[in-house]
């Protein structure tokens, strides 16, 4: 349908002439005519446009609720693999971490054995320290630097000639920590 624009008079345009049938081939008026089972192929083009217009739209609308439900299950098994793999990559963190808490007296006790006999013990001592270090194992052995109770636990005390911070001067056990978390704190003596 067209608009007619406010300056257009009313008059419809001219339609070009159409040839007399008198004029027109009988051949041309031969391929005019629809093949045989064009009716059909029309009234199967209409059942098709109306049931696309009509019955389509209910179908489309369950189309599209069903994707957006296929979308939200999608992404919630991608959370829940993230969480998963989180959670595994925790709980294998939080076991090595036990494990070498479960490890420390036996690392003490090479300690103490290599400062009696480093020939004998020190070759032990330092493969077991260099195996747990591979895996996430931090020594916390302050001597001279700064005291910090996040890492080290102050059991001696010496009062020093000038005000300060107060400095690690002695190391009476090792501290140690795991990835960053402290499984256990030095044991020093600090001046300051």
């Amino acid at each position: 349908m067209r608009v007619q624009h406010p300056h257009e008079t009313a008059e419809a345009p001219e339609a070009p002439e159409a040839p007399e049938a008198s004029e027109a081939a009988p051949e041309a008026s031969a391929s005019r005519a629809p093949p045989a089972g064009a009716d059909e192929a029309a009234g199967a083009d209409s059942a098709a446009t109306g049931a696309a217009g009509g019955e389509g739209a209910p179908a489309c609308a369950q189309c599209t609720e069903y994707l957006d439900s296929l979308t939200r299950l999608k992404a919630e098994f991608a959370n829940f693999r993230r969480r998963a793999a989180e959670q595994q990559a925790q709980a294998a963190e939080r076991g090595a971490a036990d494990l070498t808490t479960r490890l420390l007296p036996v690392l003490d006790a090479t300690e103490a054995g290599a400062a009696h006999d480093e020939d004998l013990v020190g070759p032990l001592h330092s493969a077991l320290t260099e195996a747990l270090t591979e895996g996430g194992l931090e020594v916390i052995s302050p001597a001279g630097e700064p005291f910090d109770p996040q890492y080290h636990e102050a059991v001696m005390h010496e009062t020093g000639e000038t005000p300060g911070p107060q400095i690690v001067t002695d190391v009476l056990r090792t501290g140690y920590a795991w990835s960053g978390r402290v499984l256990r704190p030095a044991v020093v003596g600090v001046r300051g």
